[in-house]
């Protein structure tokens, strides 16, 4: 950049120069020898002055458009250093980092709380599975984490969750149909059953204490010549955190899975309290704080999806039947408010779309997601 002021500077003033010897020349020889000795004066005072002038402007019009020429620089340079942007948070993340997703079927049955690794994921799913209590499954993106579980077994709804992140599979046996459905979409497969990425630990009782971790299961992956990285179709994301127009207060939310009964005084339920100061909604499983068990940090989300979808009892174990391909309706809630949505899924493999009540895309606020399946029917509770 100096040297090219240099040069502007050096061509500026050389033109200027050759301009006012110009316009002495020009002055007729009668008319120059009518000037006085006083005018003759004023004009050579004049013209450098002019000069100078100009010279000034044009130099410090060269200087602002150079700085505003690395002002711009400065800033595409800032933003490429901050990363690239996680296309399942909206958020900057160091470039590099993203390799595959890694999806983790996890236990929450009372004996398997608390989770580790959880909280580290970018998205993450609760549904029923037989019995009336609910699972998690975590998609690990922008986070590689080095203690993971209880890891548990498939279910055939998941994987239809699953593959629209096209990620590492990773649980332990499955249901029949699950374990024939995964060889049928021939998912990137790391089963707890057939991989030695796996181990057990002691403070839990089989089989609530499989544990992994994502470096080991990433190694086995590379050995099972998975691919390394794959296309993401997720939702959009807002470029700064937006609260839904026309909201309704949605403060305290339950989603409620298994009521209360003789033999389980407590059941199954899910609440999210939102912490304006924060501007995210904290997770409790059953009234307490839902934990990470190696960091005691409370889960949390920036964004709440839900969908409620057909469920049907497929046999006498209790095994369910979800609809989760199709249309149906839901809710989506931010920065304390909550707004109506529909959602669609073409088929198995592709994204689950959600529209707002003007039929338009909804855009989630950057940050962590969970997603909600509620059976059609059940809605949760809103306090405002």
């Amino acid at each position: 950049m100096k040297k090219r002021l240099r040069l502007w500077l050096c061509l500026i003033l050389g033109i200027m120069i050759l301009t006012a010897c110009q316009s002495n020349n020009e002055i007729s020889a009668p008319a120059a020898a009518t000037l006085s000795e006083n005018n003759k004066a004023d004009l050579a005072e004049t013209v450098p002055e002019t000069i100078d002038t100009d010279l000034e402007n044009t130099v410090e019009n060269e200087v602002e458009d150079e700085l505003d020429e690395s002002t711009v620089a400065d800033e595409i340079n800032t933003s490429e250093n901050d990363g690239i942007i996680n296309p399942l948070t909206g958020e900057y993340v160091e470039a590099g980092t993203l390799g595959r997703p890694i999806a983790v079927m996890l236990d929450n049955q009372y004996s398997a709380r608390p989770q580790a690794g959880l909280i580290e994921a970018d998205v993450a799913y609760e549904m029923l599975v037989e019995g009336l209590i609910t699972r998690y499954m975590g998609i690990f993106y922008s986070s590689q984490p080095e203690h993971i579980g209880p890891v548990r077994s498939a279910r055939p709804y998941y994987l239809q969750k699953a593959l629209e992140y096209n990620p590492y599979y990773v649980h332990v046996g499955g249901s029949m149909q699950a374990l024939s459905d995964i060889k049928t979409y021939k998912m990137a497969d790391i089963d707890g059953l057939s991989s030695g990425a796996f181990h057990r630990e002691s403070h839990k009782k089989i089989p609530h204490n499989m544990y992994t971790e994502a470096s080991t299961l990433i190694k086995d992956a590379n050995r099972r010549q998975y691919y390394e990285k794959v296309d993401i179709d997720f939702l959009d994301f807002n470029d700064a955190f937006l609260i839904p127009k026309d909201g309704t207060d949605a403060n305290t939310i339950k989603f409620l899975y298994k009521a209360p009964t003789s033999s389980d005084k407590v059941g199954y339920f899910t609440t999210y309290v939102y912490d304006p100061e924060t501007t995210l909604y904290m997770r409790h499983t059953n009234g307490k704080p839902h934990i990470d068990e190696d960091t005691g940090e409370q889960l949390y989300a920036t964004n709440i999806l839900v969908q409620y979808a057909s469920q049907k009892v497929l046999d006498s174990e209790g095994r369910l039947q979800l609809g989760l391909v199709g249309e149906g309706k839901g809710m989506y809630y931010t920065g304390g408010k909550g707004i109506p949505v529909t959602w669609s899924k073409a088929d198995s493999y592709a994204t689950t779309y959600f529209k707002d009540a003007d039929n338009n895309a909804i855009k989630l606020n950057p940050g962590k997601t969970w997603f909600q399946i509620m059976p059609k029917g059940k809605t949760e509770t809103v306090s405002p």
